[in-house]
């Protein structure tokens, strides 16, 4: 299994977990949750993509950190 698939539950699981504290939390939270719900997106897209090349990969890991850390601002947020 690729680092890229093993990311991908990890981020679901932050994900669920940031979801919940957005709906719960201010406007502020509510915000973020929007954007990294757009970054999420493009990740899943692109990720359906990984195979076509590494160039692909570099900017699927840097949206995946971009998310990684939305989720966990979110989280300590509330």
């Amino acid at each position: 299994m690729s680092a890229l698939e093993n990311l991908k539950p990890e981020l679901a699981t932050l994900r669920d977990e940031a979801k919940v504290q957005a709906h719960l939390g201010s406007m502020e939270a509510q915000q973020e949750w929007q954007e990294a719900e757009t970054k999420w997106n493009h990740f899943v897209a692109e990720a359906r993509l990984h195979d076509s090349g590494q160039n692909i990969k570099s900017a699927i890991e840097v949206l995946a950190e971009e998310l990684r850390a939305s989720y966990e601002r979110l989280k300590s947020a509330l």
